[in-house]
């Protein structure tokens, strides 16, 4: 009786080793996996800054026909909206 208790506690030992380790291995893989998410993060942080420069926004704007007015034309609305009789 003695001999199958300790065979169970020795087989729930190496059970428990082996659960300890396999979630260990997820974790680095985790870890890792989150790091390289990281790197992605900041590459396309810094491809947005690029993009949206004013420089950048100019020149895609030209090319596509919009360009800075030359004159301004401002309309000036009735003071009054609305009048009594």
């Amino acid at each position: 009786m003695l001999i199958c208790f300790l065979g169970a506690m020795a087989v729930s030992s190496v059970l428990m080793t082996v659960v300890t380790a396999t979630s260990g291995a997820e974790v680095a893989s985790l870890q890792k996996e989150e790091a390289r998410l990281a790197d992605q993060k900041r590459y396309l942080e810094s491809t947005l800054v690029r993009t949206l420069s004013m420089d950048q926004l100019q020149e895609e704007g030209g090319s596509l026909g919009y360009v800075k007015p030359v004159d301004l034309v401002y309309v000036a609305l009735p003071e009054s909206v609305a009048k009594l009789p």
